[in-house]
């Protein structure tokens, strides 16, 4: 079975512009990328910025996609569309991640929505590629494109066939006026070769034989590893510290302080060691002497935590959904189940901990981040760096699991902050597993109470010989849980 590799976005520059004219064909991804949405992005006009397909005269379909690869198969998922409808060898298909550029791209990766809402932009964009190519085909050819048809990367006319394969095809193709994204011809789903078939992934042989580059992987010339020493309570900061014994491990170069942020890329602040290595960096961090001001929170208890969720739960909240007098059916039911259920705080426990690689210039920044939401790791690099968006450029590697996590930008911002202050030293903030377990920012504990007026009623005996069982008559549910970034 035949693997289609993955190119980065400097090899694919040098080789488009050595590989001359070329076949670029937009396509627009719903910023509202969910499969109940499918209706709706049938109604909208594409936006042809958003996205592109690449034929260069090599033969290489080449898809360049602003979604995140973090084990959910995307990087594959979403090429198996284009080239179904371009009709094109698997082996020629390339993909390129996206540069960061938000208003180009619809960059966020999350609610499970990528392929649901880049089916039809796909599939638009490779019919109307391969419709290019026909015609451009019939033309050199000179007879009628409905004579002509695509398979496997070529043109085919005539009996006996004659062909062209797209890349001869590809810079007359390119002066052809792009059809109609709306209404162009799809294929019918009974002749689809690669949707619907088992189909190896693009990045799977380099995870395999470890050649796969995730944001841990990271590595820039003269680049320091950082660990940050948080206070151990949230909200806590630093009261004093010596760093003396720090300095003296081998291989730390330096310590940082550094402030909490704001909300939205909320950090903590606390102390950075900066070091030749991660194991010099965590030595550093275990001989600093820290005295932390805990702040209000450190009163908090699990217990004082469920004693406010019950004292809430007695409260009027904000109603999400009314159907009926739940309420005033209930008080009358002769019959109630009343439940509770409680939920703890949990951890997203990525299997690659938090990390994210900075490096920030007079003239400019540039980032390797393992992220979900590439343009906001943009905004909060700038906004520390004290530089415009544009002059920020971020790499959005392979990530080892994202389940939301990565959609925040608190470590982004983290390693923004210490870089800040690196002296123009590229810097990767790494955190240990016992960091991402107490820092994360965690799923929230959350109780639900349900109230369920059951109602019996006896039917007369089936001829399958079943009877009736009790059925929902009323029910209401309450479902409480901290705010974001109270914790």
């Amino acid at each position: 079975m035949a693997t289609a590799p993955v190119v980065n976005r400097r090899d694919f520059l040098k080789k488009s512009a050595a590989g001359g004219a070329a076949l670029v064909i937009g396509f627009h991804f719903s910023p509202n990328a969910f499969a109940d949405q499918a209706a709706e992005q049938e109604k909208k006009t594409p936006n042809p910025f958003d996205a592109w397909v690449r034929i260069t005269p090599d033969n290489r379909v080449t898809l360049i996609l602003g979604k995140s690869e973090m084990g959910q198969g995307i990087m594959t998922a979403l090429p198996m569309i284009l080239a179904e409808e371009l009709c094109v060898d698997w082996k020629q298909v390339k993909v390129q991640q996206a540069p960061t550029n938000p208003k180009i791209y619809d960059l966020g990766t999350g609610g499970s929505g990528s392929v649901a809402g880049s089916w039809l932009p796909l599939r638009r964009a490779g019919a109307a590629a391969r419709e290019m190519l026909i015609a451009a085909a019939a033309q050199k050819w000179e007879v009628s494109p409905d004579t002509c048809k695509a398979a496997n990367g070529q043109v085919v006319h005539g009996n006996p066939k004659r062909y062209l394969a797209y890349g001869e095809l590809v810079e007359a193709a390119a002066k052809l006026p792009i059809p109609n994204l709306n209404t162009v011809a799809l294929k019918n789903s009974d002749d689809f070769t690669l949707v619907g078939h088992d189909t190896r992934r693009f990045e799977v042989r380099d995870k395999a034989t470890g050649a796969a580059k995730f944001g841990i992987d990271s590595r820039v010339p003269g680049m320091l590893f950082a660990v940050v020493a948080r206070c151990p309570v949230f909200g806590g900061k630093v009261a004093s510290f010596e760093a003396t014994k720090a300095k003296a491990v081998p291989g730390v170069r330096d310590v940082i302080q550094f402030e909490t942020s704001g909300r939205g890329a909320s950090t903590t602040g606390g102390i950075a060691v900066l070091a030749d290595n991660s194991w010099a960096a965590i030595q550093g961090r275990k001989a600093l002497a820290v005295k932390w001001d805990e702040g209000p929170a450190a009163k908090e208890s699990s217990a004082a935590l469920h004693k406010q969720f019950l004292a809430n739960a007695a409260k009027p909240g904000k109603v999400v959904r009314n159907d009926g007098d739940a309420d005033s059916a209930l008080a009358s039911s002769p019959k109630k189940i009343e439940a509770a259920y409680e939920f703890p705080f949990a951890p997203h426990a990525c299997m690659e901990p938090m990390n994210c690689t900075v490096h920030i210039r007079p003239d400019g920044a540039e980032a390797w981040v393992p992220t979900q939401a590439p343009q906001w790791a943009q905004g909060v690099i700038a906004e520390a760096a004290k530089l415009p968006p544009e002059k920020v450029i971020v790499h959005t590697t392979l990530m080892g699991g994202g389940f939301g996590r990565r959609y925040q930008a608190d470590f982004v911002m983290e390693a923004a902050q210490v870089a800040a202050k690196a002296a123009g030293k590229p810097v990767m903030v790494l955190w240990t597993r016992e960091d991402d377990m107490q820092h994360d920012l965690q799923s929230c504990g959350l109780e639900t109470f349900s109230d369920i007026d059951f109602h019996r009623r006896q039917v007369e005996r089936e001829r399958r010989g079943r009877f009736g069982a009790g059925r929902i008559r009323h029910r209401r549910h309450r479902a409480l849980r901290h705010a974001e970034h109270s914790y």
